[in-house]
């Protein structure tokens, strides 16, 4: 598992790549950004996931849905984005605590 500062800049590095990629395809471009939150959220921390899902979303809303960085808030892209994060839970549960040592 990585920390949050460490998750964050992998998810915002992937929503760079991806935006850059597929700006000009909006439904391509959120698929992409799920896998990519997805894919980081199972890695990191909770807050790691949500800064990812936020700033994925930032991405989109201001280079894929708005024009030249202007800001578009699309709070369905948002939604989606927040729910792909949860799987970070999943992470967390793939390492369950030790279980105590029997006697």
């Amino acid at each position: 598992m990585v920390g949050t500062l460490q998750g964050s800049a992998l998810g915002f590095a992937g929503g760079v790549g991806v935006t850059v990629l597929a700006a000009n395809w909006p439904v391509f471009a959120l698929v992409l950004l799920v896998v990519v939150v997805t894919v980081v959220s199972w890695w990191t921390t909770v807050l790691g996931a949500v800064l990812t899902a936020v700033q994925c979303w930032g991405l989109y809303a201001s280079f894929v849905v708005g024009h030249e960085g202007n800001l578009t808030p699309d709070w369905s892209a948002l939604a989606v984005l927040v729910v792909a994060s949860t799987v970070s839970l999943s992470g967390l549960a793939r390492d369950p605590a030790p279980s105590p040592a029997r006697s």
